[in-house]
């Protein structure tokens, strides 16, 4: 058995696509094979913090990086970068069947909502494929459960946020406010963290491309 000798201070970094389990139990499988791989495939694709993918949960994708953090421009950019891609793919999918997208989708929204947390982890290998162990893998899987009334946002914990200052927070986050917010989970205990929504980010773009180093 390979065993890995990743372990120690990482980031977990969770894109989540909301609406998901409606989205699958309203449609028929044609049809959300035709939806579902390109969105994961596109989340995928737009990594460009060199990040690696840990599981594939139907639904989300987690990524991770052992060692030192990237500067929080740079996730935040990261951040970005998933949900303007994953945007536009989705319109793009929106246009090629709209038909479909009229009938299975008039009610529910499909959106992209982004984890982040700082972990203190360990990694393994079994049967050939990579296993995340430890109490901060547990805790940001809780947190795709969470009390934000908002479909489309970073969720950023106090135990990420704390590894930089807070003027570089600020900063990296001047198109919008982050809202402090905390949630209580069973054994894992409280979670502070802080949100932003991610929608009025769309209304600052220009209509005919990108900035900020993202790509269509």
């Amino acid at each position: 058995m390979k065993i890995s000798n990743e372990d120690g201070p990482a980031l977990i970094c969770i894109p989540d696509i909301t609406g998901f389990t409606r989205f699958m139990v309203e449609t028929n499988l044609e049809f959300s094979r035709k939806i579902i791989p390109p969105l994961l495939r596109n989340i995928v694709t737009s990594n460009t913090l060199n990040l690696k993918v840990g599981e594939v949960e139907g639904d989300a994708i987690l990524f991770y990086r052992f060692g030192a953090l990237p500067s929080f421009k740079e996730l935040v950019d990261q951040c970005k970068n998933f949900y303007i891609n994953f945007t536009q793919q989705l319109e793009s999918l929106k246009n090629e069947f709209p038909d479909q997208f009229a009938k299975y989708t008039s009610s529910n929204k499909l959106a992209l909502k982004i984890i982040l947390h700082a972990a203190e982890m360990t990694s393994t290998y079994i049967e050939g494929m990579i296993k995340l162990i430890g109490e901060d893998v547990v805790a940001v899987h809780k947190l795709l459960k969470n009390s934000i009334k908002d479909s489309e946002y970073i969720l950023m914990t106090e135990k990420l946020l704390s590894n930089y200052p807070e003027n570089e927070i600020t900063e990296a986050l001047n198109w919008f406010k982050a809202e402090k917010s905390e949630d209580e989970y069973e054994y894992i205990g409280t979670i502070k963290y802080r949100h932003i929504t991610l929608e009025p980010l769309l209304n600052s773009l220009p209509e005919n491309g990108q900035k900020d180093g993202t790509k269509k």
